[in-house]
């Protein structure tokens, strides 16, 4: 089954949202997303969980 996340669930006011395969292939895009829209380089750990409580099936 597809997961599906909305960055917004984790980052007040943030539109985006993507939806891959397998969470692989999710957490590829969110890494970019947090890298070129968030500036992070490094996704500290609580944020890595809260993104991975966000995660849903589709």
């Amino acid at each position: 089954m597809a997961k599906k996340f909305a960055c917004g669930d984790v980052v007040e006011g943030c539109g985006w949202s993507a939806t891959a395969d397998d969470e692989s292939g999710l957490f590829k895009k969110i890494s970019e997303h947090a890298k070129n829209e968030h500036n992070m380089t490094d996704i500290p750990d609580e944020v890595i969980q809260k993104v991975k409580s966000k995660i849903q099936e589709v």
